[in-house]
């Protein structure tokens, strides 16, 4: 049931990116543009701020001088990727970049294939269906979601990575990632869970995910709230993407809650099965 990461005529993908250097297509490291890490390192920034920032906290925030945040910060806007407030000096990433991911998931083929298997269980369920980017062992991005069971702006946002591991996504990461055992401590000590297991429980959950395909929560990331989440994996059992449903507790008994988790892991596996096709960088 695995997915890997393959280029648009279905061959491996030989690019590994790294925050310093790039290995490119032929095998060689390219030399990274200090221009352009910077300017990513701006809108990293920007992007992770609760609020907008003017050029000083920019600069701090990316450890830039304040002259060259300015400078990146005022190329940005005129290239319509950050937006400026006259009125409180301030700078935000603008709605641009929404057009520019909007694209990106479109032509990638991935919203083709997941938002029907998405609907479908959350029509014939009752439940919210989310669908998450694993960028590595700290953090998920939510790529897409359908339902409305509840308030879902309260606790996370398309585009937006969010902290892990915690819930039942949190419980297939430390399940089917490759973080150590101190690693995931470290980490599972920085989440907050509405009812935080302690960590030994949290592996035993871990374990039992690891051999029934599947994630269970029943309430204790969010009050009252049950998540099921299944991992997409590669052809090497890679986890690449995340699918969860949240559902009221009082709506998901026993057999609600089966025939849900079945649901959930056929969507999974039908988006495995299709992953080649898919252009998931």
């Amino acid at each position: 049931m695995p997915v890997a990461a393959l280029d648009e005529v279905g061959r491996p993908q030989m690019t590994v990116r790294t925050r310093s250097s790039q290995v490119v297509g032929d095998g060689h490291l390219g030399k990274p543009v200090g221009a352009v890490v910077a300017a990513a390192r701006v809108l990293r920034t920007l992007h992770a701020s609760e609020r907008p920032l003017n050029a000083s906290e920019v600069a701090r925030a990316a450890s830039l001088h304040r002259g060259t945040a300015y400078n990146i910060l005022r190329t940005l806007q005129a290239e319509g990727f950050v937006s400026y407030d006259e009125a409180t000096r301030t700078y935000s990433v603008s709605l641009h970049i929404l057009e520019l991911a909007y694209g990106v998931l479109r032509r990638s083929g991935l919203m083709d294939l997941a938002r029907p298997l998405m609907q479908t269980a959350s029509d014939a369920h009752g439940v919210s269906v989310y669908l998450s980017k694993v960028l590595g062992p700290s953090s998920l991005l939510l790529l897409d979601w359908v339902g409305a069971v509840f308030r879902s702006d309260l606790y996370v946002t398309v585009g937006r990575p969010s902290p892990v591991p915690a819930g039942a996504s949190g419980v297939i990461m430390a399940a089917f990632g490759n973080s150590s055992e101190p690693e995931l401590e470290a980490l599972f000590s920085q989440v907050a869970w509405y009812q935080k297991p302690p960590f030994a429980d949290f592996l035993t959950r871990a374990e039992e995910a690891k051999k029934s395909g599947l994630a269970i929560d029943r309430g204790a990331m969010f009050q009252g709230i049950t998540l099921v989440s299944v991992p997409v994996l590669s052809p090497s059992w890679e986890l690449l993407l995340i699918l969860t449903a949240a559902g009221h507790s009082h709506d998901l008994d026993t057999e609600a809650l089966g025939a849900l988790s079945r649901a959930m892991q056929s969507a999974a596996g039908r988006l495995s099965e299709s992953a080649r096709l898919l252009r998931l960088g």
